[in-house]
């Protein structure tokens, strides 16, 4: 039998995912920022290289989560949408692994030693695993038996 709770959707997850958007949207700003500073030759390419990657990384993660956000609201009905998330999640966690050690073996170490480097780089892994876990936890409470 279907818990009634699981097939009117959880409209608490929604808009604590949604809020979630919203964080993302504002590291993807951050991560805009640092790119305009790079481009403007303010800042190299290895002190910015894990903050353009954090910026990029997270408007990806701002669809994913909306995306997990619409499967939250929807319930039941919402877990292929939530399945669909999740695998673009893991794709992402992926992702953002081969691009730090793109980035190490590209522009050196410093582009990942340094105090602000190493910050953008845990910053982006944290904030790339916290999406894998939140839709994780979408398929889950959207899963109707």
């Amino acid at each position: 039998m279907t818990d009634p709770a699981v097939r009117r959707g959880s409209p608490l997850l929604a808009t604590l995912t949604g809020i979630l958007v919203l964080t993302d949207a504002a590291l993807a700003a951050l991560g805009l920022l640092v790119w305009n500073g790079h481009r403007r030759g303010n800042l190299t390419g290895p002190e910015s290289a894990t903050f353009i990657l954090l910026g990029a990384s997270a408007a990806a993660g701002a669809a994913v989560l909306l995306l997990a956000a619409v499967a939250l609201a929807r319930g039941g009905r919402g877990h292929p949408a939530a399945r669909f998330a999740s695998g673009l999640a893991g794709l992402r966690v992926l992702a953002v692994i081969v691009a730090l050690f793109t980035i190490a073996l590209l522009t050196g170490a410093s582009a990942i030693v340094g105090v602000l480097q190493t910050t953008g780089a845990v910053v982006t892994a944290f904030e790339a695993l916290t999406t894998l876990f939140i839709t994780r936890v979408a398929v889950r409470r959207t899963h109707s038996e």
